[in-house]
C-alpha cells in the first residue's frame, strides 16, 4: 500500500511539472458528423434467448428528498435516506434492466438482450417518463442519473439495430426531451452559481445530457454536457482536489470519487468525437484521477485537509463503484499499478453509468 501512495505521489509531482502555462481554453464542439461513442461496431449474431422481464413504463412526476441532516451534506438520516432509497428503487428498476440487457449483448451478441433493451425503454419512453413535476432539487439528480443510465444502456445496443425507425424515434426523441429538461434546471442552478451548479451534480448533469445526445445526435445538447466538463475540470486545484467535494466532510474522497467518474466518463465520450478532453486546464482531470486513487490507498491527504475522518473506504475494503471509472482511464493512460488495483477490486456494474465500464 505505501508503495501504491509513493507511486501516486511521484505521479503528482511530474504533473505538476509538466504541466506548463498554456493559452486560455474555449470549450470546443463536436463535429457536425453524426455524434460518436465507445460501442459503434456491431456484435457477431447470437440468436439465443434472452430472459427480458416485462416493460413498463415510468412516472410523469418524481417524488424524492434529500436525506441529509447537516449542512455539509454528509450525515444521512435513515428514515429520510428509506424514503429516498424506495422512490429511487421505482426508477432504477427498469432502467437497471436494460443496463443488464445491454451488457447482455456486449458480451455475448445476443440479439434478443438488445431487443429487450428497446422492448424496455419503448415502454418508459411511451409513458413520458420523468417530464413531469418535480418536488424536490433531489428530484432533478434522480432524473439525470436516471436518464444517463438508460442513455448508455441503449447507446450499448444501438450497433444491433434493434430498434425499428418509429422506436428509434421514439425513445431518442424522449431521451432528448429529457436531456433538454436536465439542461435547463442545470444551467439555470450553474448561472446562479448554487453549488449543485458547479460540483457533482452538474458533471452527472452534462454526462447524462451528452450520453443522451449522442442517442438523439443532438449536437446542441452535447455542447452543453462538453461545456459542464469544461467547469468541472476548471474547478480542480493544483493538487488534485476539488472545493466543493472538499467540504463535504466526512464524505469528501467519496464525493471526490462520485464527481471523479462523470468527468472520465464525459471526457471519454469528448475524446470519441474527436474533443480534446483530457488536455484541458493543464491535464487537470489526470491530477484528479491521481488524488483520488491516491486517496484510495491512504485517505489521510482526505482527513487531513477536511478536518474530519472519512468514511471511504469502508473499513479499508474498495468497492467497484469507487474504481470502475478508471477502467477506461487506465486504457488510455496504462499503468500496472492502476491495472492491478482494478484486479484487486474487481469491475463492478454501476448503475449510474449504464451498467459495466466501457474498456
Amino acid at each position: 500500500m505505501r508503495m501504491i501512495v509513493r507511486w501516486m505521489t511521484a505521479v503528482m509531482v511530474g504533473l505538476a511539472i509538466a504541466a506548463g502555462a498554456v493559452a486560455q481554453e474555449n470549450t470546443p464542439h463536436a463535429s457536425e458528423q453524426a455524434l460518436k461513442t465507445w460501442w459503434s461496431a456491431p456484435k457477431g449474431v447470437n440468436k439465443s434467448s434472452y430472459n427480458c422481464p416485462k416493460a413498463v413504463g415510468l412516472p410523469k412526476d418524481i417524488v424524492a428528498f434529500d436525506f441529509y441532516t447537516d449542512a455539509k451534506h454528509s450525515i444521512p438520516d435513515p428514515t429520510r435516506m428509506k424514503a429516498y432509497a424506495d422512490a429511487e428503487r421505482t426508477f432504477d428498476l427498469p432502467m437497471e434492466a436494460a443496463e443488464h440487457a445491454a451488457d447482455a449483448y456486449q458480451q455475448s451478441g445476443k440479439t434478443s438482450a438488445a431487443v429487450c433493451v428497446v422492448q424496455l425503454l419503448k415502454a418508459v419512453a411511451a409513458s413520458d417518463a420523468m417530464t413531469g413535476t418535480k418536488a424536490s432539487n433531489q428530484s432533478y439528480y434522480l432524473q439525470n442519473w436516471v436518464l444517463g443510465g438508460m442513455a448508455v444502456a441503449y447507446l450499448k445496443v444501438m450497433p444491433a439495430h434493434a430498434a425499428s425507425n418509429e422506436d428509434d424515434a421514439l425513445i431518442t426523441g424522449w431521451m432528448g426531451k429529457v436531456g433538454w429538461q436536465v439542461e435547463a434546471y442545470f444551467e439555470a442552478r450553474r448561472q446562479k452559481k448554487t453549488s449543485d451548479g458547479q460540483n457533482n451534480h452538474l458533471y452527472w448533469a452534462g454526462f447524462a445530457a451528452m450520453a443522451a445526445a449522442i442517442a438523439a445526435n443532438d449536437h446542441k445538447l452535447f455542447d452543453w454536457g462538453v461545456q459542464t466538463y469544461w467547469d468541472g475540470v476548471h474547478n480542480i486545484q493544483p493538487d488534485g482536489t476539488l472545493p466543493l467535494e472538499m467540504g463535504r466532510g466526512q464524505k469528501a474522497l467519496h464525493y471526490h470519487l462520485f464527481a471523479v467518474t462523470p468527468l472520465v466518463m464525459m471526457a471519454e465520450l469528448g475524446e470519441a468525437n474527436g474533443l480534446p478532453m483530457y488536455a484541458a486546464n493543464n491535464q487537470a482531470l489526470q491530477k484528479l484521477a491521481v488524488r483520488c486513487l491516491a486517496g484510495l490507498a491512504d485517505n489521510s491527504y482526505f482527513r487531513l485537509k477536511s478536518g474530519v475522518e472519512q468514511d471511504t473506504p469502508n473499513n479499508g475494503k474498495i468497492k467497484s463503484d469507487d474504481i470502475d471509472w478508471a477502467v477506461p482511464y487506465a486504457k488510455r493512460f496504462p499503468d500496472p499499478r492502476i491495472s492491478g488495483l482494478i484486479n484487486q477490486v474487481g469491475v463492478g456494474f454501476y448503475k449510474y453509468i449504464g451498467g459495466m465500464p466501457p474498456g
